[in-house]
């Protein structure tokens, strides 16, 4: 290096011997040149000398050595699962119906005897009190009997009470004149409870005759108790029984709610839609439920109080038992906070000195702190369940409050695997 330094510098030597001649040094102006060229040349060999150096640097430097590759490692990721927090509840589980309002006592009312209708004394939805005369046949015949009979009896017993004629006889005059009193009271259709009519088949002047099945002149409804009647399909007959809770409802009368219980229920699956035929007893004081109304219900067939109740979604099956993952929680993990460079860390500041109104308007933003991941612990545990739903589970063993275990179970987890925990759900609904 030094060589080369001292080349340039005999170069610029005879250079200058060759292209300056002889100067007078006693000139004061001839010295003030050669002091400015002094110092030129000075500055020119240092920079040139600087320069070398530098390319002397990069042309034989040395290559660094290669860093070892860091060791390749495998770590379980966890997997991000929705949780259930259990809890007691009050577990209900109900069953809608459709069905009709039947008559407490529905009664087809016919005649005894044969006839023609000579009165009709009430109308279709009227009231009818017990005792009292619905219809009435023509009467003329069976008075006629009954008078002839009532004399028959007068004579007889003035002949007994003078000895003309034995017991035997009076017995069979009394007899007579029950028998056509009997035939009297045939003729008239009497009230049994109080009701009302439902339906009227026959009119006045048309003849009937107690031999027609169909020869029906209308039909009594008691409607101080009326039956809602409903139909099970078959594979929810397992789940009713005569006693439970029931909630009608009637399209007519949108805000109001009748209560009442199972009172029957049919024995044998009947229709081509094998359905149960199920009746409940509701009272029907006011009259407002009419045989024939439509009607909605929700049958209760299963209430516990305090039940541990978990999405069945939670739950696995494998042959005969059930299991579901139970999360043990972990201590949230610390994240590395990477301090930001230099540059990032300034502030910014306006060509006359201060914050600018960006600055100020970001530090004036509320911080928002980032929610910590939560972590945990899979443990698989068996559990007894008791009264299931198709979306809701009762468990009877296995669980205690406030537990956590993952819901929406789509794949199978091993036991102590870890998991993220996105999203907490507190409750059923």
């Amino acid at each position: 290096m030094k060589n080369i330094i001292g080349n340039i510098f005999a170069s610029v030597t005879s250079l200058f011997q060759q292209r300056i001649p002889r100067i007078d040094l006693k000139d004061k102006n001839t010295k003030k040149r050669l002091i400015v060229g002094a110092l030129i040349l000075v500055v020119v060999v240092v920079v040139l000398a600087r320069t070398i150096t530098n390319l002397q640097g990069v042309i034989f430097k040395k290559k660094p050595k290669e860093a070892k590759a860091p060791a390749v490692t495998f770590e379980e990721s966890a997997s991000p699962v929705k949780a259930f927090r259990v809890k007691k509840t009050d577990f209900r589980d109900t069953l809608p119906c459709l069905g009709t309002v039947k008559g407490y006592r529905e009664v087809n009312l016919k005649f005894q005897v044969a006839g023609v209708i000579e009165s009709f004394n009430f109308e279709e939805g009227e009231k009818i009190q017990e005792g009292d005369i619905i219809a009435s046949l023509d009467q003329r015949d069976a008075l006629l009997k009954l008078k002839y009979a009532e004399v028959e009896l007068k004579k007889n017993q003035q002949l007994y009470d003078i000895g003309a004629i034995n017991a035997i006889k009076l017995e069979q005059a009394k007899l007579e004149y029950e028998s056509a009193k009997s035939d009297l009271d045939k003729t008239n259709i009497y009230a049994m409870s109080n009701g009302m009519l439902g339906t009227r088949e026959k009119d006045v002047g048309s003849y009937v005759t107690p031999s027609d099945s169909n020869d029906k002149i209308g039909v009594f409804v008691a409607i101080d108790k009326v039956y809602a009647e409903f139909n099970v399909i078959e594979k929810d007959v397992p789940k009713v029984s005569v006693g439970q809770k029931v909630d009608v409802f009637s399209d007519a009368y949108p805000t109001k709610s009748f209560s009442g219980t199972i009172d029957r229920l049919a024995p044998i699956i009947e229709g081509k839609s094998r359905t149960e035929v199920l009746k409940v007893e509701l009272d029907n004081k006011e009259g407002i439920l009419k045989p024939g109304m439509f009607l909605r219900a929700l049958v209760y067939t299963y209430e516990k109080k305090d039940a541990l109740v978990i999405p069945s979604s939670a739950m696995k099956k494998k042959e005969t038992e059930y299991f579901v993952y139970v999360i043990n929680k972990e201590e949230p993990k610390k994240k590395e906070i990477k301090e930001k460079p230099e540059t990032e860390q300034k502030k910014k500041f306006s060509l006359f000195g201060g914050k600018t109104k960006k600055d100020k308007a970001e530090e004036a933003k509320p911080e928002i702190k980032e929610k910590e991941a939560e972590f945990g612990i899979v443990e698989i545990r068996k559990i007894k369940v008791g009264y299931t739903t198709q979306d809701l589970v009762e468990v009877e063993e296995g669980l205690k409050e406030d537990e956590l275990i993952i819901t929406e179970v789509q794949e199978e987890f091993k036991d102590k695997a870890s998991v993220e925990i996105v999203e907490v759900q507190e409750g059923l609904v």
